[in-house]
């Protein structure tokens, strides 16, 4: 299965994906055995985004596959309860005052193949809305995309809320879209800044391991 699956995933090949996969979840096959196959397979899309062997209609296209078997999966996977090990939690969205959402979908889509779970807020979401939803979850991570520059302003206002609340410490802040740039990600006051993917995907998870050491050495 994981091989077939793998080579219809990586050749673009949707309704053959999606009949592997139903024919699999008939057959009884483990949900999170097909997540996994499917996950990897969105790794390689990945790596060959980032080497130039796919491009950007690749890797939307490769996104939305994966969006539909996760759907397919959904049922199975909530039955199987499984305890299966993530990533830490990433609130997600589009600030106040841009309603763009495609690179936000991919990056989301992306970053829950690989693990990650992921709280989407949307779009033109207030700062008061992202910061609620930190402390709630207590997510470790808050992710920002904007593409127009009245995104930007929310953006700022939105780690300057974090700070009032004192949660800018133990929050990473990543932003990302078309109008962002190192300069903006310094005066804006985010850890980091990416307009590749993947690229954003690795600054995560490098932040999380980097993380997991410090406070392995902090505890007694």
């Amino acid at each position: 299965m994981e091989e077939e699956l793998k080579k219809a995933f990586l050749g673009m090949k949707r309704q053959e994906v999606i009949d592997i996969v139903k024919k699999e979840v008939a057959a009884g096959t483990d949900p999170f055995a097909i997540l996994k196959t499917c996950r990897t397979a969105m790794e390689e899309v990945g790596k060959k985004f980032e080497s130039g062997d796919f491009y950007l209609s690749e890797l939307i296209y490769s996104a939305e596959v994966f969006k539909t078997i996760s759907a397919i999966l959904e049922p199975g996977l909530i039955a199987a309860k499984n305890e299966e090990s993530h990533q830490g939690l990433v609130v997600f969205g589009t600030p106040k005052g841009d309603i763009h959402d495609l690179g936000k979908n991919i990056v989301v889509t992306m970053m829950r193949a690989y693990g990650f779970p992921v709280h989407d807020l949307g779009v033109d979401v207030p700062p008061s809305r992202f910061v609620e939803e930190i402390q709630k979850t207590e997510a470790p991570i808050l992710a920002l995309s904007v593409l127009i520059t009245p995104g930007l302003i929310a953006m700022k206002e939105t780690i300057s809320l974090l700070e009032e609340r004192s949660l800018r410490e133990r929050t990473f802040v990543i932003i990302g879209g078309g109008v962002t740039t190192e300069f903006a990600r310094k005066e804006i006051g985010a850890d980091a800044q990416t307009l590749d993917p993947t690229r954003a995907i690795h600054l995560c998870s490098q932040y999380l391991k980097v993380e997991t050491k410090r406070q392995e050495k902090a505890s007694p």
